[in-house]
């Protein structure tokens, strides 16, 4: 029974000797991917309006430089032209407003904002949405800043923000001769969270 077994352990120790010894062939094929870039895009927002004809980072008298002066009832109104130079679409254009020289009483809390729209042309009369309700005067936009409605802007793309400050009728003669100074500020988002 030994020997039975001796010889089995022999043949099973031969048959896999000689298994490892084999040579198996198989076909393979590879393929190659180069040259992948990745590149992060851009989001610029730039601005003009009626006194400047490039678009830039910084534009002034945008929506008033003093002229006319004001009587109650009276308007002012101006544009800011609203360009994504970027390669990313923006998804919302932010607008906040500080009062960078004040009057006293305050003259921004009898600036109301009587006329507020997003249009692709500079006068915002060519279908445009009116966004006048977002807010009511310049004291409030003052007070914290607006996610204007409509303002997404495709890349390469152009809208236009056209508004009305018309200067309340109620307002008595301690405004008589008081003047502000604003510093709007536009940010364009790529998304809506921001």
């Amino acid at each position: 029974m030994d020997r039975k077994i001796f010889i089995s352990g022999l043949s099973i120790l031969s048959a896999l000797s000689l298994m490892s010894g084999a040579t198996f062939a198989f076909f393979s094929s590879t393929a190659t991917s180069t040259g992948n870039v990745f590149a992060s895009g851009t989001l610029t927002l730039k601005l003009d309006d009626n006194n400047e004809e490039i678009p830039a980072t910084t534009v002034t008298a945008s929506f008033g430089n003093g002229t006319p002066v004001l009587a109650p009832g009276g308007s002012q109104s101006g544009f800011v032209s609203m360009h994504n130079d970027g390669s990313i679409d923006m998804a919302e254009v932010r607008l906040s407003s500080i009062e960078t020289v004040s009057s006293s009483p305050d003259l921004a809390g009898k600036l109301n904002i009587t006329s507020a729209k997003i249009g692709t042309e500079s006068t915002c009369t060519s279908s445009p949405v009116d966004i006048t309700g977002s807010f009511s005067s310049l004291a409030t936009l003052n007070s914290g800043g607006l996610d204007l409605p409509s303002s997404a802007i495709s890349a390469g793309a152009t809208k236009f923000l056209c508004m009305t400050f018309t200067l309340d009728s109620g307002t008595d003669d301690t405004y008589q001769g008081k003047s502000i100074t604003e510093t709007f500020t536009f940010v364009g988002h790529q998304d809506l969270s921001q």
